[in-house]
């Protein structure tokens, strides 16, 4: 798998991060795509199986640095439960259609780029935007140094989760995680109506998988480095929770 110059650098930051259970997990899910690249042509099943693996292992890896990094509720994440882990991937979709909604429409541009600073490599989050004054760019230290908030609370993603739900024809978000979660059981196990000896696998299965897992990693790239916890991680964490496991949380607006 031919990666972009901004992953491969992605992927030497996370060799010389520290070796704790978080830093493992992205390692293993590495490990996982690269097996299943192997794979393919020999037993599909198993080469799809170890590319939900791998999302998985990435998904455990983000989960144990928030704990690791002390954040508040963290204790809530299970990095052991399926649907906790399979929750992640469409929690960044909702995360996406939340910037698209709220910045991109309005010629607002949020990109990430790799710097350097004292021969130390970091990503960085920039902001584009129009001003009076011209193009004006700016770059949060830490990257997630920041908060959404509406009405004095933070944002739920109420609408965007709504939005998600409906494009999976699901009547709510717990049926989507939980139906996402159940992939890899359709790999493993037989059910009344058998069991799947092939399956079809397109050109774009194993990319879309290491897109899932680079997407993860930018994110813990972006939060292990940082002693101090993150705004807008923290936010997120309590938004995912809310969403996962329905922890209520007075400073989450319910509606936005």
């Amino acid at each position: 798998m031919d990666l972009h110059s901004f992953d491969v650098h992605c992927l030497e930051l996370l060799e010389k991060s520290p070796n704790k259970i978080s830093r493992h997990c992205f390692r293993s899910a590495i490990n996982h795509l690269q097996r299943a690249e192997k794979l393919f042509d020999i037993d599909n099943p198993m080469a799809a199986f170890r590319c939900y693996t791998a999302e998985e292992e990435a998904a455990s890896g983000l989960m144990h640095c928030l704990k690791e990094g002390g954040y508040l509720n963290s204790s809530e994440l299970k990095p052991q439960y399926h649907l906790h882990k399979s929750a992640l991937i469409p929690f960044f979709s909702i995360l996406c259609q939340f910037i698209e909604d709220s910045f991109r429409q309005y010629g607002i541009e949020i990109d990430l780029l790799m710097r350097e600073s004292n021969a130390r490599k970091y990503i960085a989050l920039e902001v584009a935007m129009a001003s009076s004054i011209g193009p004006v760019k700016f770059a949060p230290h830490p990257p997630f140094n920041f908060s959404f908030v509406h009405e004095g609370k933070s944002i739920s993603y109420r609408q965007q989760i709504d939005k998600f739900v409906e494009s999976k024809d699901a009547r709510e978000i717990k049926d989507c995680l939980r139906q996402e979660a159940n992939k890899r059981n359709k790999v493993l196990y037989a059910t009344p109506q058998g069991f799947l000896a092939s399956i079809e696998i397109t050109p774009k299965f194993l990319p879309a998988y290491w897109r899932r897992v680079m997407a993860m990693l930018r994110a813990y790239l972006m939060i292990e480095p940082y002693k101090e916890p993150q705004p807008f991680v923290q936010d997120s964490l309590n938004a995912f929770l809310a969403m996962v496991i329905s922890l209520k949380q007075e400073d989450l607006h319910e509606a936005v």
